[in-house]
């Protein structure tokens, strides 16, 4: 990734990226390839209903289930929540994201944490806006796949997660959440 840096202080190359560029062909690149357990992807059959939540670079996996999920026709609804800090500066995947909600493949929440006024700053809370239609979701079945920051997203939003199912039934919101987890319906490729 390149672009203007913010600060409008140069230009800004994303680490990763502008190592790559640089490389040469028949340079050796180390690296390694991290393989999910258990394996990160969207449930067999297309008509089962997805939750898909993940802000910012975090987001990258979740775009693949949606291009998936576009190229094959697939039929079961598809909730998304994307966040970022503000939407003209970050907002990865935009029109991509419009594309798709426009053809009927998902819809999309956004949650922009330095947008002043915009109802949600971070996904978690756009979550919990949702949380009637979420409910339906997960009572048909729906699988729930959460990337990006395991410190603070990732457990908020499963305490997001957590709260729906005690407001609808008064149980225990985390032993449920690891139980769609044995299931297979509740996945993370979250990072530190």
């Amino acid at each position: 990734m390149e672009g203007p840096s913010w600060s409008g202080g140069g230009a800004y190359r994303g680490m990763c990226s502008a190592y790559l560029a640089d490389l040469a062909p028949g340079d050796v690149f180390y690296g390694y390839v991290r393989v999910p357990s258990p394996p990160f992807r969207l449930p067999a059959d297309p008509a089962t209903p997805v939750i898909l939540v993940g802000p910012g670079t975090g987001f990258a996996p979740l775009r693949g289930f949606l291009e998936e999920r576009a190229a094959t026709g697939a039929s079961g609804p598809a909730e998304v929540f994307y966040g970022c800090r503000h939407p003209e500066h970050d907002w990865l995947y935009r029109e991509e994201l419009r594309a798709w909600e426009d053809a009927g493949v998902a819809r999309v929440h956004t949650a922009f944490s330095a947008v002043p006024g915009h109802p949600f700053r971070f996904v978690q809370e756009a979550v919990a806006a949702e949380a009637d239609r979420l409910w339906e979701l997960l009572e048909d079945g729906a699988h729930v796949y959460v990337c990006g920051d395991g410190l603070r997203m990732a457990p908020a939003v499963r305490k997001a997660l957590a709260a729906i199912y005690h407001d609808r039934t008064g149980g225990d919101g985390d032993r449920w959440l690891r139980a769609l987890e044995d299931e297979g319906r509740y996945q993370q490729d979250v990072f530190a």
